[in-house]
Parts: structure tokens; sequence; C-alpha cells
């Protein structure tokens, strides 16, 4: 064999090992962040941080305070289509400290493929338009919602929140593909702050996004609650939407009174320390105690009359998040790649409140983390508070 056939055919396979190098190399998503007040800025900083060769998807979440309008417009700048919205703050690789903040989250790589569908008027009819949504996401996927596979697919759900239509919302888009698993976070602020929802570069009210990844790296469904129930049960026995008006047959507020009394505590109306909880094959299902109004009890999530409810009061919030993220990290094959975070708003003020909330920033910015604070959160057909939901991506092995 003469040494110039020799020298190609050991390029060839050099080349060849090189190209794998360099696949094994690329990473299949990356974070980005920029703090600041000038939305435009912000959002060329983040098109510089994501923009790469075969991005499928950019999530990108904001801060309230930002005009949402350049960071819906990122989609025209990449080759992918952008979803996300702006919250009450966002949850990144680190704290950007008092001033408004945007993150983001890109998915690269043949790996993944995503499908859109986008519900609009959810206060007329989140049932319908979430479960349609869900088959639009499908179809663009190339295949249907019934023949959505669970080790292949899941759906990531981002929902503007305080229309009343959230629970309709998550009831109807799981319903549509009940094999796969749904999670996902509602927009809103504790003190009115407007916020929205986004996809392909425009800026929605009333509407929620279904994203459906088709991933073939492992994936896992994250919900990490850090509640813990009383010994206290009490029945619901007149509602009206978010607002508990009996329980037990008495008035809600001097009932709960009496039955904190009875733990040796008092009710604090305005900033109460506990919670609800319907226990659902054993697991619990927060709804979280916004305020007493008279005597009635205001919640973020519905429930309905005959509802059994436990008394929730706070555990260990941080040795909770620390342990359940590392559960999700060891099944998706011990190192996650990505981590979709919908961190519910309550878990961070309270922790502002008690001086841990750096605790808890880091306990999300030991991974390769990128979301927002949530008013409630989506798992399933369910929609929760007080509960971190999200996606953990695992990364390739070498």
């Amino acid at each position: 064999m003469g040494l110039s056939k020799r020298y190609r055919r050991s390029r060839g396979k050099f080349s060849a090992l090189w190209r794998i190098v360099v696949r094994v190399a690329e990473p299949i998503a990356r974070q980005a962040v920029a703090a600041g007040r000038d939305s435009a800025e912000l959002a060329r900083s983040l098109v510089d941080q994501l923009a790469g060769p075969g991005l499928q998807i950019a999530f990108v979440f904001a801060d309230h305070r930002l005009d949402p309008a350049p960071l819906a417009g990122m989609h025209h700048r990449l080759s992918a289509p952008v979803v996300g919205c702006s919250a009450a703050g966002v949850v990144g690789p680190h704290e950007t400290g008092a001033q408004p903040a945007a993150v983001g989250m890109g998915l690269y790589g043949d790996w993944a493929r995503v499908g859109i569908g986008v519900a609009t008027e959810l206060s007329r009819d989140a049932l319908r338009a979430s479960h349609n949504a869900v088959h639009r996401a499908a179809i663009a996927l190339g295949t249907t919602a019934d023949a959505l596979d669970p080790a292949r697919h899941i759906a990531i759900t981002v929902i503007h929140g305080r229309y009343d239509g959230e629970e309709a919302f998550c009831i109807g888009s799981a319903a549509a593909a009940p094999k796969i698993r749904f999670v996902g976070g509602c927009t809103a602020t504790d003190h009115g702050g407007r916020t929205c929802v986004w996809v392909n570069g425009e800026v929605m009210s009333d509407a929620g996004v279904v994203i459906v990844l088709h991933s073939n790296q492992p994936f896992h469904a994250v919900s990490s609650a850090h509640l813990v129930p009383t010994e206290i049960k009490t029945v619901v026995t007149a509602v009206s939407g978010r607002v508990i008006e009996e329980l037990d047959g008495r008035p809600a507020a001097p009932r709960l009174r009496q039955l904190v009394a009875g733990l040796g505590d008092r009710l604090d109306d305005q900033r109460p320390a506990y919670a609800f909880a319907r226990y659902l094959d054993g697991v619990p299902y927060v709804r979280s105690l916004c305020r007493v109004v008279g005597d009635h009890l205001e919640l973020a999530c519905a429930v309905e009359a005959g509802h059994i409810l436990r008394v929730m009061q706070a555990g260990d919030l941080i040795a909770t998040t620390r342990r359940d993220l590392a559960t999700a990290a060891t099944r998706v094959g011990g190192t996650m790649a990505a981590f979709l975070v919908f961190s519910c708003l309550g878990r961070h003020l309270k922790d502002e409140a008690r001086g841990i909330d750096h605790e808890l920033a880091a306990s999300y910015a030991a991974y390769p983390a990128a979301g927002f604070r949530t008013l409630s959160e989506q798992s399933g057909m369910l929609l929760l508070n007080h509960t971190l939901t999200g996606l953990a991506i695992g990364a390739p092995k070498p």
C-alpha cells in the first residue's frame, strides 16, 4: 500500500474520531442570565448566550418589571422557537440582587424535538383550549396525543395566571394525553404586578403554552413539597371557587383559628403560616392559604365542598429541596444537563422572611437551572401551591 493511500486512510479515521469527540463535547443544553433594567439590552445578551447550532427551543423567563416585547422578540433572532413568560421573579444560575433579571435555557441537538400548542382565551373555556393545545403540539411533532410515549415524551406548560381558569387548564391538558407527565407553572405576582406569556414572538395574556418534548436523553418530572401534616383534618362544607366559606359546618376563619389554637399557635390573618392539602394515594397536594378575609379563607387554588383537607405547616425547605434534587439527578443518570424550574412564590417569600433565601437559591444553582417563581404549579391534572415542579434532563454519557 502506498504512503499517500495509507495517509488518506489514517486521516479519514482521525477525522471520524474527531467528529465523534466534537459531537460528544457539544453541550445539549445551555443556561443564560442577564440583569438590568434595559429589556432590549438584556434580550441582546441572552441571544448572544443562547445562539448556536442545533438549537431546538429556548425557554426565556423574566422579571415582571421588564418590558416583555424585546424578550419575546428573541424569537426572530434565534433559529428556534422562544417560549417564556414574565413573573414575580426568576430562578437561575446565580442571584442577581435587586435588579430585574431574565434567564434562559436552550436545548441543542437532535436528541430533542419539540411541538408547541397555544391555548388562548382561558377565562372563556380553559378546559377546551388546553385540551386542543396538546393535540396541536402532538401534531407539530408528527404524531397524535394518544400516541405520546411516557418513555420519550413529557409536556411542559407555561400558564398566564389569575384568570381562574388554571385548574381547568391542568385538567384539560393532562386529560388530552393521560399517558405522559405534565409539569409547569402559572405566572403572577403577589402584589398585582402585570405578567404575560410569550411564544412565536407574540406577547399574550389570558393564554397558556404547551410544549411537548420528545427526548432521547433520560428525564424526570420533579415534584418537591416541604410542608408537613399536622394532626388536624377538616371538611370543606361551603366554598365559592378559591374562597372557603365554611369548615366543618362553621364559618371558615373562626373554625381554623380554633383548630390552630389546638396546636398552641395563633393564625396570622395577613401572612398565614399554615396551608391545606388534599391527600391522594398518600401524596399531599398543597393549597396555599393566601389571607383571611372576614370569616372567609382565600386560597391560591380552588377546592370543592366535601373535600377533606389536612392542615399543613412548614417543614425543612432546604433539606427537602436538596434531597429531592439529588434524587432527580440520580434518576437521570447522575448528572443533569438541564433543569427547568417552576418554584412557588410562597417558598421564596417565606424564606426571605426567615433570611434563608440565599440557601434556597444555592440549592437551585447547584444544578444547571432556569425557571421562574410561580403563583401555582402544574403536576399532572392538578394545580398545586408551595411546591417545586420541574423537568430534569440527563447529560450524555461520556
